[in-house]
């Protein structure tokens, strides 16, 4: 089988005209959600306080748009927003709030109207309201310690970005990723071959695929498109579902789907024995945020551990229907566990609903190396200040999956199920906007 050596970046990829539509709408949810934030931390009084230092630098940026699409969102944004914020309001009482009104006695009337307070007084939008269960602790205080995906994506992770460091682009392409895990000596599961526009690029010998294999999209997000192919037998590969391909019938097919979005493919990643009753038959990965530190070293300031459940033997991602419970950074204990909470009917558990084995109180294997081993790759990322990393525990200690340098903190906050703008990740991110001059506070 003829192959094609290429660079994966050997052209802009196009985004598709239903992608930026989305993105559109994802900025405008973001420019609405921030309103009350930006209009608040613009005119209010100014404290030292983290939280106050975060988002008079958000303010700052929300207030200068950089493109006309940012713009167009600006604009939408002070017409549309009580349009917006009534429709949601609707659409997730109805999805949640009779749950919420017999699980915990709050009426549905007087959701509504919290839901509208914090809005007004902390940026708090509806589905936020119970992905935080701002339901059990209405307040203002409560709903102003949380740091909101518009504050954090949609603003200050922006301008880091934008600030003296220059980011490294190896966080974007899971390919370049793993090569520079490579050349840093963090182990990472190794990349057998890259697919792109149809051609194969092939970095093994094909009897290095005599293995089980983890199929995934170059720069996809939320475990779309991930594929897992099992070897059943000399050249002969199984999906979760039963199909089997032959090997050459398998990278054929993975070469024309490249033709959409290029992919790659890797050795799959097995547990450590103790986590095979949690995983559901697909991989699970510790999330764990590590953030540098006033002296410029890694810290570590949450970790949450992700789980499949139900059909879903492929991905542990929570996007993708996977639970997640919070981990004792110190210790390495599990909590109860839950899904991302935009619909309560999950609600929280003790056990993993497939296999019953027991999910709080759970200590991690190898805890110690699993920290020891994210602020050594941090070390390799060091332009970076926050990364999100998923590391597999497997028999042979952790292993790197992915690395996100925009990390979603709603994973963390709802499984901590407490706001961290005044814990410690908060105070180190305003730290790092003040030595950035990024707000009007400058440090003594």
């Amino acid at each position: 089988m003829a192959t094609v050596v290429f660079t994966a970046h050997s052209r802009p990829p196009r985004v598709p005209v239903r992608q930026r539509v989305k993105n559109f709408g994802r900025g405008l949810t973001y420019q609405i959600a921030g309103l009350p934030i930006a209009v608040r931390h613009t005119l209010g009084r100014h404290g030292l306080a983290p939280q106050s230092r975060l988002r008079r630098a958000y303010a700052r940026r929300y207030w200068r748009p950089r493109n006309w699409s940012e713009r167009a969102q600006l604009c939408l944004a002070l017409v549309a927003w009580p349009l917006v914020l009534i429709g949601l309001q609707l659409s997730f009482t109805l999805r949640n709030g009779g749950k919420v009104a017999r699980r915990f006695g709050t009426p549905v009337h007087r959701q509504l109207i919290d839901q509208l307070r914090l809005y007004l007084t902390s940026g708090a939008l509806p589905p936020w309201y119970y992905i935080f269960e701002l339901h059990r602790r209405p307040t203002t205080g409560d709903a102003r310690n949380f740091i909101y995906r518009w504050e954090s994506k949609g603003g200050v992770l922006q301008l880091l970005k934008e600030g003296e460091r220059t980011p490294s682009s190896e966080l974007n392409d899971k390919a370049e990723f793993a090569e520079h895990c490579r050349r840093h000596q963090i182990r990472t599961s190794p990349v057998l071959a890259v697919f792109v526009d149809g051609q194969t690029d092939l970095r093994v010998d094909l009897v290095e695929f005599e293995a089980d294999l983890f199929v995934k999209p170059v720069a996809g997000r939320g475990g779309k498109g991930a594929q897992r192919w099992d070897r059943m037998g000399p050249g002969i590969f199984r999906s979760p579902d039963g199909e089997r391909l032959n090997r050459d019938d398998l990278l054929a097919r993975l070469a024309g789907q490249s033709r959409k979005a290029p992919l790659l493919a890797q050795l799959r990643l097995h547990n450590h024995p103790d986590l095979e009753p949690l995983n559901n038959g697909a991989l699970s990965t510790v999330r764990i945020l590590t953030c540098l530190n006033e002296a410029g070293e890694p810290e570590v300031v949450g970790a949450a551990m992700r789980m499949a459940i139900g059909d879903n033997h492929v991905v542990d991602n929570l996007h993708a229907g996977g639970i997640a419970a919070a981990v004792d950074v110190d210790t390495g204990v599990l909590g109860p566990a839950s899904d991302l909470g935009a619909d309560c009917r999950l609600g929280w558990m003790d056990r993993h609903p497939g296999s019953g084995a027991a999910i709080t109180g759970t200590r991690l294997p190898m805890w110690r190396d699993v920290r020891e081993f994210a602020i050594r790759a941090h070390h390799a990322f060091d332009d970076r200040v926050l990364v999100g990393w998923d590391i597999a525990i497997t028999p042979g200690g952790p292993v790197m999956v992915e690395g996100n340098g925009s990390p979603d903190l709603d994973i963390m906050q709802r499984f901590v199920r407490r706001g961290l703008m005044t814990a410690r990740l908060g105070v180190l991110l305003a730290f790092h906007v003040s030595q950035l001059g990024l707000e009007q506070f400058q440090p003594a």
